[in-house]
């Protein structure tokens, strides 16, 4: 009798490939490569000292370990043998004795405040006139929240400027043009409440420039950089584009 012909059963593929900083998975490599593209994850990002992922900031870090949704694994190791302060996880709880002794980082600022040094700073909002005396470089960073049907769209969430000694001078939340699909909380620790009334774009990006042009004509920062301060950051063109902001070529390190 002849045997009825059998199907092969065909075995799903369930390949996923994973960042190896970040830890996020695709299913497409190209997915992934892409990822790696914009990402631009750095050596100098801060990395969970428990299972070494990579944090766009301090901030997504200690809500990595320590948030409502850390992981419980890290969150465990921190806190038997995590410095509260620097976020580093110590070998054993003798050295992190030893390394608290050493420690003495500030308490983090609150991350939803808005902030002007007016002691060390003069910034005219309302005449879009500002100086900042005896400071020379500014840095700027930029979250990231993803828009669009796929939440592929990065759109500027979050803005911080420090100066040189790495005192803040201004910091806000941003409100995206288009509605937000993915606010990538694991790494932007950013939530729907932080938005909700959050700065508009465009004000943003005026205390911006005020700020870093600091009192000088756009023609003049771009012919010398005259009073105009250095712009310091990492992948400053994308964060700019995030903007909708221009600033001189070579006032940008």
């Amino acid at each position: 009798m002849e045997q009825p012909y059998e199907v092969p059963l065909q075995t799903l593929n369930t390949t996923r490939h994973k960042c190896s900083a970040c830890y996020k998975q695709y299913n497409k490599k190209e997915h992934l490569i892409e990822h790696m593209k914009t990402s631009n994850h750095s050596v100098h990002d801060p990395k969970c000292g428990a299972c070494n992922k990579h944090c766009k900031s301090f901030e997504s870090l200690r809500e990595h370990i320590t948030g409502p949704l850390s992981k419980a694994n890290c969150s465990s190791i921190f806190a038997e043998r995590g410095c509260t302060l620097c976020l580093k996880i110590c070998g054993s709880v003798d050295s992190l004795n030893e390394h608290k002794e050493m420690c003495h980082l500030t308490t983090p600022r609150p991350i939803d405040t808005v902030e002007m040094l007016n002691s060390e700073y003069e910034v005219d909002i309302s005449s879009g006139n500002g100086s900042i005396r005896s400071q020379e470089a500014v840095a700027i960073d930029c979250e990231m929240v993803g828009c669009g049907s796929d939440g592929s769209l990065d759109y500027c969430a979050r803005v911080c400027l420090v100066d040189e000694e790495e005192r803040l001078i201004f910091h806000t939340y941003v409100q995206p043009q288009l509605p937000v699909t993915d606010y990538r909380y694991e790494i932007t620790g950013i939530t729907e409440e932080n938005l909700r009334d959050a700065m508009p774009l465009n004000e943003v990006r005026q205390r911006i420039l005020q700020i870093l042009y600091n009192g000088e004509s756009i023609a003049r920062a771009r012919l010398n950089g005259g009073r105009a301060n250095v712009l310091v950051g990492h992948n400053l063109a994308h964060h700019l584009d995030c903007l909708v902001m221009a600033y001189p070529d070579r006032l940008l390190r």
